[in-house]
């Protein structure tokens, strides 16, 4: 037991090394691309951040990947329980704000629904047609709230719906920002937050010379397909190191 302990700390270890050494190297980038334009509008500067938050982003998916939040779930079952709440106080005393709302709430799974379906049926057919690696839904549609043992039926129900809708907006969103990313990739003139995954590869407003040659190379996803065979390749040697362990 002690050595694999020391085992999955020596990875860690590794793994947090590896996460530094990319996170510098995405950093160095930055750091030649400043110093090499000598015209570096103020805009661009602004940009600068979310390409250092998605290098964190990247990190911190890479330290969840590693760490099995689900085995410690399993040994803090009973500790956690203790928070559980009765479903009937959950409903009663009853809300009228909330009995009123209820309808409303539950009402959307049906747009909600339709509007999936949509999505899929032009995911499936225009994605194959134009060439785009089409997104994968295991990694949007996450379900694992409804484990916890501090929640009762009735939590874990609108853990569930809650997962569902937001999660299905999130896969929606990167449908339509490979779309626009294929049809029209051209940055707004103006500073917008919280972009897809794909804005901060687009043309630059005013880069009228460039625009037509970009456009053509960001028509190329194979930046999208290596970086989803690296991650493919990641979750196999971890299920292939889970065997080895157990066997």
């Amino acid at each position: 037991m002690d050595q694999v302990r020391n085992d999955n700390k020596t990875n860690k270890i590794s793994m947090i090394n590896r996460i530094k050494k990319d996170l510098a190297n995405r950093l160095k980038k930055i750091q030649d691309y400043l110093t090499k334009d000598k015209k570096f509008e103020n805009k661009k500067l602004s940009e600068l951040g979310d390409e250092i938050f998605a290098a964190f982003e990247h990190a911190m998916s890479a330290l969840d990947a590693k760490t099995n939040i689900l085995t410690e779930l399993k040994a803090r079952r009973e500790k956690l329980k203790q928070w559980k709440i009765s479903s009937f106080k959950s409903l009663f005393p009853i809300n009228l704000r909330y009995l009123i709302s209820m309808p409303f709430i539950y009402g959307m799974f049906i747009p909600t629904l339709f509007f999936h379906i949509c999505v899929e049926i032009y995911h499936q057919f225009a994605f194959r047609f134009y060439g785009i690696p089409r997104v994968k839904a295991r990694d949007y549609f996450i379900y694992d709230r409804h484990l916890l043992p501090y929640l009762n039926w009735f939590e874990k129900f609108n853990c569930i719906y809650c997962s569902y809708s937001n999660n299905l907006l999130r896969y929606a969103t990167e449908i339509a920002g490979r779309t626009e990313r294929y049809w029209c990739p051209i940055k707004y003139a103006h500073r917008i937050n919280k972009t897809h995954s794909q804005y901060n590869k687009f043309v630059d407003y005013l880069d009228a010379p460039n625009f037509r040659d970009k456009w053509e190379e960001l028509r190329d996803f194979s930046d999208i397909k290596e970086t989803e065979d690296k991650s493919c390749d990641f979750v196999e040697k971890k299920i292939e190191k889970k065997k080895d362990t157990i066997a």
